[in-house]
């Protein structure tokens, strides 16, 4: 029997924490809590802990110290009556935080009801009656609250307990984050990526690959980076500050991340088993020392500039693909990605594409355009004259002009919050506007950038065939663990069953039953149907559309739709193994995921996914 080939994880990060911005907690947390409880402190905080701290833990007198605490512990135990006066001061403890908590939280003079008014009488009657300790001031309380919350565990879970269920400690948004935080903190002791990295080939077979992914998250309105380690010096570094915009230059940080995938990549051990991408931003972009271009007008073919960061990393040293993440707050058919996406094509370079609702978003406000879909209609189109504003400059139009021309009947976009709107530049469908020749062409319709024009249109203004259906794109995360509930749930809903019904199409996004142009039906889809349907229906029509299920495969509850998922014999080919490592940390480690998907699957199925079709994706 021949050898297989290699597990292949195609979704893996091993970017530091000095390579994301600060503020992650803004729009969770209210001015200036979201900056005291920055991403800096905290792994500051955590690299301090486990250079000085951490050591002593395996130091004699600790030892001595463990082992008193354990008979101390055992004493109680052993002894009734000891025990029992513990429970009571344990329960003594409770009360009397949560009777300053309520305190805080109520005024014992003011007029409550319901269980307001039970909670505020039980506070007069302790206060009254004297029973509770008097602690003077704030900084003593919360003193006294600290000791005791860390060396009595049972009155912190009883207590923690209490406030969730009252909803005074954050809910779950705050909670993922939160956990997000001290994931990325406890791999921040790593200066280096490499020490990431090695941290993760250690759960795998020693054949194993892997794909890197960089982020980029400069843009994101989540503060800015200050400061890098270089691997060369070994030491901290300043970003310095352009001299003439007064701003640190954000191309540093990005070299930085880029060389350290380098040397992992060119280490011996690593050389032919590490694939690493380069990630790509609109804003990025626009600096012609990350991404520059010609265009030869007779084909319309897309060259990268000799010196370009693009060329140097894709060309010069190998790189396997690019990383997108639209919820940073741009569209994956942004104008500024259109050269690299035909670059794309002609090399046969894959892309990975986060799409799942997640943690990590813009945190900048919501931009006037953005209230309305750039491309898709509720319906029939309705053309309209405006006076062009500031707004409509930042999206390419005329601002000069007396007049410009707009749809009426835009998809209008309702959500407020960040972490909603977000979602937007998510949604799967948006890449219909790169695959199908119709939607790309209203793409560039709204551009009036001759250059980039030249590369779908010939001189003569015929759309070039084929345009970038052919792209290779991968649904990192396959929508999320919730579309896949959502999908589950819907059994009164008549595109779900399109999977089912017509396995070898899915939904028909632009055409009715009747088989008529139906304008209309991709707002529906946009709004009601899940993103598990719908990636799926993208991945049937078109030939080099996948989706990993990195994260996701955290939730044993995927397993049996996962199977029947590739039951379908035009859908097993193109759904890929990834973990997401080390986000996804924070739930199970990566071996632990592993053993699940081969103790879920049978061997065929886990060398399908795992083995068969990244290598397809990836060329290899």
């Amino acid at each position: 029997m021949p050898d297989k080939p290699p597990i292949i994880n195609t979704h893996a990060h091993v970017f530091t924490g000095d390579y994301v911005p600060p503020y992650l907690a803004k729009t969770y947390l209210p001015e200036p809590f979201y900056r005291l409880l920055s991403l800096s402190f905290i792994i500051n905080v955590l690299r301090w802990y486990y250079a000085k701290v951490k050591p002593f833990f395996y130091k004699n007198n600790y030892k001595r110290w463990k082992r008193f605490w354990a008979k101390c512990e055992l004493f109680f135990k052993r002894i009734y009556i000891l025990g029992f006066l513990k429970l009571a001061t344990e329960v003594y403890l409770i009360i009397t935080i949560l009777f300053y908590i309520g305190l805080g939280l109520f005024d014992i003079e003011a007029y409550y009801t319901g269980i307001k008014a039970h909670i505020v009488d039980a506070l007069i009657w302790l206060k009254a009656k004297g029973y509770i300790i008097k602690i003077p001031s704030l900084f003593y309380k919360l003193l006294f609250f600290g000791i005791v919350l860390v060396f009595f565990k049972s009155v912190r879970n009883v207590v923690f307990a209490l406030l969730r269920q009252f909803k005074i400690l954050p809910g779950k948004q705050f909670s993922d984050l939160f956990h997000r935080y001290v994931q990325i903190g406890l791999f921040s002791k790593y200066k280096k990526q490499s020490g990431i990295y090695d941290k993760l080939k250690k759960q795998y077979p020693p054949d194993s690959h892997f794909v890197g992914l960089p982020m980029d998250m400069q843009y994101m309105k989540a503060g800015v980076l200050k400061r890098i380690y270089d691997e060369d010096k070994k030491e901290f570094i300043t970003i310095p500050k352009d001299s003439k915009t007064k701003r640190r230059d954000p191309f540093i940080a990005m070299t930085s991340q880029m060389e350290g995938l380098l040397k992992i990549k060119k280490r011996v051990k690593d050389k032919d088993t590490f694939h690493p991408f380069v990630f790509a931003h609109p804003e990025r972009m626009k600096d012609k020392r990350y991404f520059n271009y010609e265009v030869d007008k007779a084909t319309g073919e897309v060259s990268l500039t000799k010196g370009c960061m693009m060329q140097v990393y894709l060309e010069d040293h190998k790189f396997a693909g690019i990383k997108i993440y639209p919820a940073l707050g741009y569209y994956p058919f942004d104008d500024m990605l259109l050269p690299l996406w035909k670059y794309c094509v002609q090399n046969e370079i894959p892309i990975m594409s986060h799409c799942i609702k997640g943690t990590i978003f813009y945190r900048g406000k919501k931009k006037v355009h953005w209230d309305e879909h750039p491309i898709f209609t509720e319906g029939k189109i309705d053309k309209t004259k405006v006076k062009p504003s500031e707004d409509h400059a930042s999206i390419g139009l005329d601002i000069n002009a007396e007049y410009i021309t707009q749809d009426k009947n835009k998809l209008h976009l309702n959500e407020i919050k960040n972490i909603d709107f977000c979602n937007n530049f998510t949604h799967p469908l948006n890449y219909l506007c790169l695959l199908e020749p119709s939607l790309l062409k209203q793409v560039l319709d709204k551009n009036t950038d001759d250059k980039l024009k030249s590369i779908f249109y010939s001189d003569s203004g015929v759309f070039r065939p084929n345009g970038l259906k052919n792209l290779k794109l991968c649904f990192a995360h396959f929508g999320g663990d919730d579309q896949w509930k959502r999908f589950l749930e819907s059994d009164r809903d008549n595109y779900t069953s399109q999977l089912i019904l017509k396995p070898e199409k899915g939904v028909d996004f632009f055409k009715n039953v009747k088989n008529e142009d139906s304008p209309g039906k991709i707002a529906y889809i946009w709004r009601y149907v899940d993103w598990y349907t719908t990636i799926c229906s993208i991945m049937l029509q078109y030939p080099n559309v996948y989706a990993d299920i990195s994260y996701i495969l955290h939730d044993a509850v995927i397993l049996p739709l996962l199977k029947q998922t590739l039951s379908n014999d035009n859908l097993k080919t193109k759904v890929l193994y990834g973990s997401d490592f080390y986000v996804v940390r924070n739930h199970k480690s990566d071996k632990a995921i592993l053993a699940d998907m081969r103790a879920g699957l049978n061997e065929d199925e886990f060398d399908q996914i795992a083995r068969y079709n990244p290598r397809v994706y990836l060329n290899l």
